[in-house]
């Protein structure tokens, strides 16, 4: 019969490799809030930003696709929003001459 070993057991992703950083004040302070606002230390903020970095290679949103998408789409809305704006601005123009027929206009 084999003994088992004391101690804590062997994790399932080790994490053997050492990062040493250098960072100004600036970004000392966004990683400490950060910390504090989502209640992590410091080497699972900085792991969790570097997951973020790989994600963002393959998340549909960041994708060149996606961006050509929002691109098209924004041409779109800008041009109904001028669509819009005209509209606007004939409707209102209508109701003054409508005021102005009818005597309305100091209501």
């Amino acid at each position: 019969m084999v003994a088992k070993k004391m101690g804590r057991p062997p994790s399932v992703n080790p994490k053997s490799e050492q990062l040493s950083v250098k960072m100004d004040k600036t970004t000392e302070t966004i990683l400490d809030n950060y910390c504090l606002k989502h209640n992590v230390k410091r080497p699972a903020a900085v792991r969790e930003a570097i997951s973020r970095l790989n994600e963002e290679e393959t998340r549909y949103f960041w994708s060149p696709e996606w961006r050509q998408l929002l691109e098209e789409n924004e041409t779109i809305l800008l041009k109904g929003t001028e669509d819009l704006q005209q509209t606007l601005s004939l409707l209102l123009s209508l109701i003054r001459s409508m005021k102005t027929k009818t005597g309305s206009e100091d209501e």
